[in-house]
């Protein structure tokens, strides 16, 4: 356990800041589509002509690859996350019910892949990061593109997303469950409303709004509370990406942006503070860095403002916090007292908190990509006057899908989320 969630340590290198048709799930026509997406994303299409080369001067000289790049590099980073976190939840509160045995076997067949994917990701945003200010990566194109098609490939796993919506919906027509597993089903549903904006499905995101989700904002609020800390961390980071890029979520519309973007902006600052330790320290193990993590977190938390959501989202993320820490400090003291099966059950356990799992060694990455956040944060305020329309938002959102594609192809993208929307 210890060796795969260190491997995914370096997967979420800008999660926290602010798809083509040919890799995922849900076909789209572009030739048939209407308005500003159909319009934006032939015009993007019709421009990535140029093989990817020279990325370094790129990023240095040419504004509109360095917006199309960033933006699709955090996109990518945040979702591959956030499809691993919830693989996760899942699991904890599915794992016990005979009618998600096949989908839940399919997912985690699928989380070695997963993991590869995150790694990817992890080194391309780390050269990007870098070479946003002029340092050398020689390997920064070629990586680029491998985590472009990772990340593709990781889009064609979407139909588990479905197919978990569609088991949970069909199980309740019988069954009674509680808020966790409607709470883990509607994030599923939120992450393919992102995915249906990304690929400009207009079809595919009216029959998503139509299932709707089974738990209200405030209710979601409080399942979310019950979950460990780096699912809750994922999940509030996904949910500021998608403020940013003005797709309506649930859970994002419950939170105000300001409350939201402050509660991100410390989990950041507890992220660096752990990269920091971590590079005093000499080969930590994984379970010593979730404990950095955590403690950092429920340090960094206090300073959420005290009133009405903020208050009740840094609660959680407080309790997170510690029962991860308490947990480690079980496990740590009676690992070399008991048989190798007890401590095992106690790994089973710590898990389920949300410490042991490998989201929690992504989530500790989340602020050491500065320069990439930083320059995505640019992105959405340049953008922002566009964003509030929601026609304008479709349309970038389905953009930045498409500089993923292209880029997975080996192509220079060269439409800039500036140009005008046609």
């Amino acid at each position: 356990m210890k060796k795969k969630t260190v491997i995914i340590l370096g997967s979420v290198v800008v999660v926290c800041g602010a798809f083509s048709s040919l890799f995922v799930d849900w076909p789209v026509d572009f030739s048939g589509a209407s308005g500003d997406i159909a319009k934006a994303t032939r015009f993007s299409r019709e421009q990535a002509s140029e093989k990817l080369t020279n990325m370094e001067e790129l990023l240095q000289n040419d504004s509109a690859f360095k917006d199309g790049i960033v933006a699709a590099q955090v996109v990518m980073q945040t979702r591959a996350v956030q499809f691993a976190s919830l693989v996760d939840m899942s699991n904890e509160v599915a794992g016990d019910i005979p009618a998600f045995a096949e989908v839940l076997k399919d997912m985690n067949a699928a989380s070695k892949m997963v993991e590869n994917v995150n790694n990817s990701l992890a080194e391309a945003g780390d050269d990007l990061n870098a070479a946003l200010v002029g340092e050398e990566r020689p390997d920064l194109a070629q990586n680029t593109i491998n985590a472009s098609l990772a990340y593709t490939t990781l889009q064609k796993q979407n139909k588990l997303a479905t197919r978990f919506i569609e088991t949970t919906d069909k199980y309740l027509e019988t069954a009674k469950a509680d808020d966790r597993l409607k709470f883990v089903r509607d994030q599923w549903l939120e992450y393919q409303q992102m995915t249906a904006a990304l690929e400009g499905d207009k079809e595919s995101a009216e029959a998503l709004a139509k299932k709707g989700n089974l738990l209200s904002g405030e209710k979601a609020l409080s399942a979310m509370e019950k979950f460990g800390l780096a699912n809750q961390v994922s999940i509030l980071c996904c949910s500021h990406l998608a403020q940013s890029m003005n797709v309506e979520t649930k859970l994002a519309s419950s939170i105000e942006p300001q409350v939201l973007g402050n509660i991100v902006s410390h989990i950041r600052s507890a992220a660096e503070v752990t990269m920091q330790k971590m590079s005093a320290g000499s080969n930590l193990q994984a379970s010593q860095v979730e404990t950095l993590f955590s403690s950092a977190v429920g340090e960094a938390i206090k300073n959420v403002s005290s009133n009405g959501v903020a208050s009740q989202v840094a609660a959680g993320l407080a309790n997170a916090a510690l029962a991860s820490v308490n947990a480690d400090k079980i496990a740590s003291v009676n690992a070399d007292k008991i048989a190798s099966v007890n401590a095992d059950k106690i790994a089973n356990q710590t898990l389920a908190m949300g410490n042991r799992g490998p989201v929690c060694m992504s989530a500790v990455n989340l602020g050491a990509a500065a320069n990439v956040v930083s320059a995505f944060n640019s992105v959405m305020v340049s953008n922002a006057a566009a964003l509030k329309s929601q026609n304008a938002s479709a349309a970038i959102c389905s953009q930045i899908g498409d500089v993923i594609s292209q880029t997975a192809m080996g192509n220079r993208p060269t439409l800039g989320l500036r140009a005008p929307i046609y």
